[in-house]
């Protein structure tokens, strides 16, 4: 694209080039305060020059943004964006106001950018980041298949799109799905660590994942039915789990407990919701993992200090077991018999959590 304004002397863009490779290398080595120095002292100097003072901005920018600061670097985009629309620029102010609490203007900001530079496969990619984030997965998934064939990508976009696809695909439970797409990658990038990693961190969720399933079945076929208050103290159990958005597995262990609390103890429970809140709370201190027991109880709309009463008596069962048998019987995420079940799994490989560092543009 020419540059508007005038254009600065051969040895000034000659510097400016040479400059811009050591920002490059600073860049790499984590050196971003090197990088603003470098710049801003640069700046003054190519004024008029539309061209070289836009690729200044983006590495300003880019800087900025490595420095944690999105708030300074989204304005160094913008003006470079103005100055010599780029997919750089596009994607530095996308990932600004993605860090601003913006991510719809930063969504938008990428769908225009990929119509505007269809060649910049890397704004799409990032564009099914943002969604990924968010938990758009269908949506994330359909845009990484509408990508070019993977020889047109760079190799390390391409690895990192294999990663991702996979990721979605075992985030959504997909499992065989996200397996097969890393075998392909590491068919095509033999020499792939990154990729061969994540198929053994998929492989160790793919298992963890069925052993939690048989537990849950395992548990769910134990359960015995309770009537009157016991019954409506379990119901309320199933309820704000759902609403609470937590395991199956911490939901029938919170369900058992109440069992073995009832078998132990007379009561007579007059909030089951307050009881359902504790026998919660009881099973995540088993793991190792507490929560707010009053934050519960007000999400429950239930009284804190009464859900911490029902706790106690909770905990009071609890702390007569050995803990080993707590966990075996009670735990969730921490139960022992998950190893156990978990050894049994056909140890097939699969994605979760980063795989690849994204490629800086």
């Amino acid at each position: 694209m020419s540059s508007r304004g005038r254009r600065a002397s051969p040895e000034l863009i000659s510097r400016v080039e040479q400059s811009l490779l050591r920002c490059l290398e600073w860049s790499q080595l984590g050196r971003h305060r090197r990088v603003l120095q470098e710049v801003e002292g640069l700046l003054p100097l190519v004024r008029g020059d539309d061209h070289l003072v836009a690729q200044l901005l983006i590495w300003k920018s880019q800087a900025l943004l490595a420095m944690g600061l999105p708030d300074r670097a989204l304005p160094a985009a913008s003006e470079s964006w103005d100055l010599e629309p780029s997919p750089h620029a596009c994607h530095l102010m996308s990932a600004a106001l993605s860090a601003l609490g913006d991510p719809d203007e930063s969504e938008e900001l990428l769908r225009a950018g990929g119509e505007l530079f269809p060649e910049a496969v890397h704004l799409p990619v990032q564009l099914a980041m943002q969604l990924t984030e968010q938990g758009r997965l269908p949506e994330a998934f359909d845009i990484l298949t509408e990508l070019p064939g993977d020889e047109a990508l760079p190799e390390d976009l391409e690895i990192f799109v294999v990663g991702l696809r996979a990721n979605i695909l075992a985030t959504m439970g997909r499992w065989p799905e996200a397996d097969g797409i890393l075998r392909d990658g590491i068919g095509r990038h033999p020499g792939s660590s990154l990729l061969r990693e994540a198929r053994t961190s998929i492989g160790r969720a793919w298992c963890r994942e069925r052993a939690e399933r048989r537990l849950a079945t395992s548990w769910e076929a134990e359960l015995e039915s309770l009537n009157g208050p016991g019954d409506e103290v379990d119901l309320a159990i199933g309820g704000l789990g759902r609403a609470f958005e937590f395991p199956r597995l911490v939901v029938l262990a919170a369900r058992r407990l109440w069992r073995a609390v009832l078998d132990h103890d007379a009561i007579r429970p007059q909030v089951p919701e307050a009881w359902a809140v504790a026998l919660l709370a009881a099973v995540w201190e088993i793991d190792g993992a507490p929560r707010s027991v009053a934050a519960l109880a007000r999400a429950a709309r239930v009284s804190p200090s009464t859900a911490r009463g029902s706790l106690a008596r909770v905990r009071t069962f609890v702390e007569r077991l050995d803990p080993e048998m707590a966990r075996r019987g009670f735990g969730a995420t921490s139960n022992p018999r998950l190893d156990t079940l978990e050894g049994r799994s056909v140890a097939v490989e699969a994605p979760v959590g980063d795989v690849v560092p994204f490629p800086v543009p």
